[in-house]
């Protein structure tokens, strides 16, 4: 399965993460991604390693609250459920 394969399955509100061992080389909505023609063109024919959903749960003011950055699921601390955000985002690993 290459990039261009995943690409067919995403929407333009979808959150899309693509990372190529520990860099990330892009991060944004699936409608920026598909915008961007040299992004596309340079890693359409890449084979995907592995395809996952994985959720980011973080406080809603964490950068104005001098929390810590955006929690794992493993980490979350006791904050009240309003308070917290849940992100999905689509990662494509190369």
């Amino acid at each position: 399965m290459t990039v261009s394969d995943i690409m067919t399955i995403l929407e333009s509100p979808d959150r899309v993460r693509i990372m190529q061992g520990d860099v990330e080389i892009c991060n944004q909505y699936f409608a920026n991604i598909r915008a961007d023609k040299e992004l596309i063109e340079k890693y359409k024919d890449t084979q995907v390693k592995r395809f996952r959903v994985i959720p980011e749960i973080r406080h809603k003011r964490w950068k104005e609250l001098n929390l810590m950055q955006p929690l794992k699921p493993e980490e979350t601390p006791s904050f009240s459920f309003s308070d917290l955000q849940m992100t999905l985002y689509y990662t494509i690993l190369i």
